[in-house]
């Protein structure tokens, strides 16, 4: 994938304004999906969440539980939300925000060209960077890009909890919507650099295979150099690919990613005093898709690991670790038994 086919680009047409009132269908509301739209619910939003049986059933039943660790703790009653397990929910919609994973992208697009009407905006609330590509492709709507820097896990009591970062949204700019969006418990922040926020997102990211194959919380793995150097080769070696295919990024960390990985490799007394914003999340929070494998789903390895080595492919350089990561996860997608539990040596090795 080159450049030229980046998800991102601009939007004529797209609505000034938006009345109050106007509904939000979440469309695949897992755990992302749950907590985006329950905390937009909370400010007073009118929210449908649609999604699978499992999900709806439980809030029906339980009513949703939001929190994080700086003191949210929000409770919603199933009253205060609309639900739905179909997608004729998408035909009142007035904004769909799209929170199913990238596997399913093409399918909910078709229920959404069938359903919604065709004045509706679409925010892609996915991992990766080819699935606004790919909607707006295949829609009539205007579809915004958007880029979630936490981490959600959905625990017992029907809870969703924000393990790591801020609860601020990047998106494509539109500031309109944005402001409407935006709250007291989350905020939409539009950047008109999207484009390159999209693919420092992706930086960080492509660790997200690391954590899978290791199995470990993320703040365990963090506290542990070995862990962390791994982390820093993944990411060095993603970076050059993206400079040979002359592909820009803004970095989503607080320092550059040549810095970041600078201190990935630290020793650890020196890292755990200089790097107190990555150390800032929930000690028990792991990546989407160590949840993945857990539960037996496939994973979105093919839009991290995927487009690095179809990048570097294009550009003949090399993405060799990428791809052993990447074979590792789909061994461990084949297998279906959770995650492997990998060291660093195993991964290391078994994957020369």
């Amino acid at each position: 994938m080159s450049q030229s086919q980046d998800p991102v680009q601009s939007i004529s047409q797209f609505p000034t304004q938006f009345p109050k009132g106007s509904k939000i269908v979440v469309a695949g509301a897992g755990s992302i999906g749950c907590f985006v739209g329950g905390l937009l619910a909370a400010q007073g939003h009118k929210v449908c969440l649609w999604g699978r049986a499992r999900i709806i059933d439980a809030i029906q039943e339980k009513g949703l539980q939001l929190s994080d660790g700086d003191g949210l703790d929000i409770k919603l009653a199933a009253e205060q939300l609309e639900l739905s397990t179909d997608a004729s929910c998408l035909a009142e919609a007035d904004i769909i925000l799209l929170a199913a994973k990238s596997l399913v992208t093409e399918e909910i697009a078709k229920d959404i060209s069938r359903h919604a009407p065709k004045q509706a905006v679409v925010l892609s609330l996915q991992n990766g960077i080819r699935n606004p590509a790919i909607l707006r492709e295949q829609l009539e709507q205007a579809v915004l890009a958007t880029m979630i820097p936490f981490n959600v896990v959905h625990s017992e009591g029907n809870r969703f909890h924000r393990a790591t970062f801020t609860a601020e949204l990047m998106m494509e700019w539109q500031p309109a919507l944005a402001e409407f969006l935006s709250g007291e418990y989350i905020n939409f922040k539009p950047l008109e650099q999207f484009n390159e926020i999209a693919w420092g997102k992706l930086l960080l990211n492509i660790n997200n295979a690391v954590n899978a194959l290791g199995g470990l919380p993320l703040k365990q793995q963090l506290m542990n150099r070995q862990w962390r150097c791994l982390m820093a080769d993944v990411v060095s070696e993603s970076l050059a690919v993206l400079s040979a295919a002359g592909i820009e990024h803004i970095s989503v960390a607080p320092v550059n990613m040549r810095v970041f990985c600078w201190i990935l490799r630290l020793p650890t007394f020196m890292f755990s005093r200089i790097a107190n914003s990555m150390l800032k999340v929930d000690p028990q929070a792991r990546a989407s898709m160590y949840e993945d494998l857990e539960q037996k789903r496939l994973t979105e390895i093919d839009e991290f690991q995927g487009v690095i080595i179809e990048l570097s492919k294009q550009h003949r350089c090399s993405s060799s670790l990428n791809q052993r990561i990447y074979q590792l996860i789909k061994d461990a997608e084949l297998q279906a038994t959770g995650s492997p539990a990998l060291s660093v040596a195993d991964i290391r090795s078994l994957s020369s």
